[in-house]
């Protein structure tokens, strides 16, 4: 009983002193760095990576398995978590011992996967497996390369316009006029104008000026308080007229389209 017992034990030892040979363990990422340029191309879902050299800058040892991998980030990537990037390709390349370099990486043709529409920041990435991090397959970066300048992918989003704040009008149409204010993204639209018959009528209208567009509703008040009166009162909105939008040209040029159709330029009024 105390051989077969033995035996077991010793069965046992074996089996974990094998499972240590195949089981690899967390190693700490050697001192890799790209030699030169780095470069890519890409059309369609086909990319090409490329690196003049890299090196391993450890005093011994051999690095672990290693891989070029192009990134999209929003920002210029400055090492640490891969979280806020897309990785778009990648090749496989030599490990390499402490102290030598591999000279004229070409990947030759790599599946390309394109991120999401927007303006993004392309990185090449020198990435090593340590075992430390599940993230990335276990690949942890070494040495990175940012290019410039940024990609932007799909269509580009509009150029943000600022309007210049203050008393607009058209010269043609005298004793009307729109005081615009603008701050924080929202355009406030002030309208002075006259009903049909002739009296003053004035408007307010606001909301989110979206590139260079601005629509809301002309708003009307009433029973507030009087010029000359010492009481305040706060004035009751009485409706509305319709939908005003405002296309911006320029900083200091619009097409204001109004209710029931009519259109007409604006410009700030010099005095």
């Amino acid at each position: 009983m105390r051989d077969a017992l033995h035996d077991a034990g010793r069965a046992l030892l074996f089996l974990g002193a094998c499972l240590l040979a195949v089981t690899p363990l967390p190693t700490a990422a050697a001192n890799v760095k790209f030699l030169g340029n780095a470069s890519y191309s890409y059309s369609g879902n086909i990319a090409f990576l490329n690196a003049d050299a890299y090196a391993n800058y450890s005093g011994n040892g051999q690095s672990g398995p290693l891989r070029l991998e192009l990134w999209a980030f929003p920002t210029p990537y400055a090492g640490g978590a891969l979280d806020a990037g897309r990785k778009l390709a990648n090749f496989q390349l030599e490990s390499v011992g402490a102290g030598w370099q591999t000279n004229g990486v070409n990947s030759g043709p790599v599946v390309f996967t394109p991120p999401p529409n927007g303006t993004w920041i392309f990185a090449m990435l020198i990435t090593e497996i340590s075992g430390f991090s599940a993230a990335n397959e276990g690949y942890t970066p070494d040495d990175w390369r940012n290019f410039s300048p940024p990609v932007v992918v799909g269509a580009a989003a509009p150029a943000a316009l600022t309007p210049q704040v203050g008393l607009w009008w058209n010269p043609d149409e005298p004793g009307s006029g729109y005081a615009l204010d603008f701050r924080h993204g929202v355009l406030v639209v002030t309208v002075y104008s006259y009903t049909a018959g002739g009296a003053a009528q004035w408007y307010l209208a606001s909301g989110p000026l979206s590139g260079s567009v601005f629509s809301a509703t002309l708003d009307k008040y009433a029973s507030g308080q009087c010029i000359g009166c010492a009481n305040t009162i706060a004035p009751t909105q009485t409706g509305n007229d319709g939908i005003i939008t405002i296309g911006f040209t320029s900083p200091t040029s619009a097409t204001v389209t109004l209710p029931g159709g009519r259109v007409t330029r604006i410009q700030p009024q010099l005095f």
